[in-house]
């Protein structure tokens, strides 16, 4: 099946719009036969802004040419787009973000076009709710440069589904060679929010993320993403690099989580962004 087409543009979907629809009082959680429909949506000759990327690499601590994660953040856009759709049959807002895989095919220049493309797949009943994949996908000149994986839950209390999870399987085993405090500050979303137009409540402030059943605000996913490549020193867009993530458990607003790290005897390095108090491994 080919996934229906939006109309190609040059501007990215309006977040503001988006997270309009994504509140809609009549979307609720998936159930055991929520089919989802395939969509992609497809933004030609966009350009990454100079000022937003120079902002992007201070507020991740980055020294990179073109940073690991920056182009998920038109492709979020696009997501958003996506899943607020009044054909989405489940409700964006409260959409539990599970992980992500980024895959770097090419180098990927800022000054030029990029291409950009996102669509759904996935629709796996798991133990906890109807999980999903969110794909970004960045062309120059006609090839892929870049490609990201998003894996979302809709959370469902009577889910029972027996479907084997696509969240990155990362084990954590063995002992870590670095351990390193990352402070995160309580303005930390609204500075993301900035850059990236993301201005989902649970990012921003400690009351509205309360009515989504958090104690407080919680960093986003692709700000965590961004700001541990980079810590780690292997935020720079080569090609080959790929950057997978479990998200096990949010990190909030304000706090100072441990990271911890180690290099394979492949070269690769392994990671756990660990909780204030607990014990990494």
């Amino acid at each position: 099946m080919t996934p229906a087409d939006d109309d190609p543009g040059h501007g990215l979907p309006r977040l503001p719009v988006s997270f309009a629809r994504a509140v809609a009082p009549w979307k609720r959680s998936a159930t055991a036969t929520t089919v989802l429909p395939e969509r992609q949506t497809i933004v030609t000759g966009w350009r990454p802004g100079r000022a937003q990327l120079a902002e992007y690499r201070a507020l991740i601590g980055s020294s990179a040419d073109m940073p690991l994660v920056f182009a998920q953040v038109p492709v979020m856009a696009m997501t958003m787009d996506l899943v607020s759709k009044w054909s989405f049959p489940v409700r964006a807002m409260g959409l539990v973000h599970q992980g992500a895989i980024v895959e770097v095919l090419d180098e990927l220049p800022a000054d030029v076009a990029w291409d950009l493309r996102s669509w759904g797949t996935g629709g796996r009943h798991v133990r906890s709710g109807l999980e999903f994949d969110v794909w970004g996908e960045v062309s120059v000149a006609g090839r892929v440069r870049w490609r990201s994986r998003a894996v979302y839950l809709s959370r469902s209390r009577p889910a029972s589904g027996a479907e084997e999870t696509a969240v990155p399987e990362l084990s954590g085993e063995g002992p870590w060679s670095d351990e390193v405090p990352l402070p995160v500050t309580e303005g930390t979303g609204r500075a993301f929010a900035r850059v990236s137009g993301d201005i989902n409540p649970i990012h921003l402030h400690e009351l509205p993320a309360r009515a989504f059943g958090f104690r407080r605000a919680i960093a986003h996913g692709w700000w965590t993403a961004g700001r541990t490549a980079a810590l780690l020193d292997r935020d720079e867009c080569v090609a080959g690099r790929t950057l997978e993530i479990a998200f096990r458990r949010p990190v909030e607003l304000p706090s100072t989580p441990l990271l911890c790290s180690r290099k394979t005897e492949v070269g690769a390095v392994e990671f756990a962004l660990v909780a204030p108090g607990a014990e990494p491994g």
